[in-house]
């Protein structure tokens, strides 16, 4: 029998960047989704050029000026997640670039791995070791918080009423 998996609790102060993160898992299901139902890689790039525009772009800009001066920028863990950021925007280029359904597979792969990474190990570490005043530094920083991942139009990942875009 499966055991259930609990919810993380996360500090007020980090809740609106694991919220985001939700919406970023909610862009790696989209992605998946339209792979499997065959939609064109098109139309599934217009939607990461979307998503990286109106949301990734902003997000790692948050959590790098939000986060970095709590542990530092030589810290093994801002290491890796700067290093996660720039791999992502990279991969985000290639398919503005050119598209294809390979490195969106990749994208989606590489942004669940980052989100579960932050989640998981990041997030707990800032909690444990900031102090009150960084931890209020970050709530007032994010007080202005991004809203939901909302607005685009066309939800490839439904399935469309003719099939696929391969029909």
């Amino acid at each position: 029998m499966p055991t259930a998996v609990t919810p993380i609790k996360r500090s007020k102060e980090l809740a609106p960047l694991s919220r985001e993160h939700h919406d970023g898992l909610l862009f790696v299901w989209k992605i998946r989704q339209g792979i499997k139902l065959g939609i064109a890689k098109e139309r599934i790039a217009r939607f990461c050029t979307w998503s990286w525009a109106s949301h990734f772009a902003a997000h790692f800009q948050k959590e790098e000026a939000d986060l970095l001066p709590i542990l530092g920028p030589l810290h093994p863990m801002m290491e890796k997640m700067l290093e996660e950021h720039e791999a992502i925007a990279d991969k985000f280029a290639e398919i503005m670039r050119k598209p294809s359904l390979p490195a969106m597979e990749r994208l989606a792969q590489i942004v669940n791995y980052h989100i579960r990474f932050e989640e998981r190990q990041l997030f707990p570490l800032i909690e444990q070791i900031a102090t009150a005043e960084q931890m209020a530094a970050i709530e007032a920083a994010l007080a202005d918080e991004m809203p939901a991942c909302g607005g685009w139009r066309d939800e490839f990942w439904v399935q469309p009423k003719g099939g696929s875009d391969l029909n």
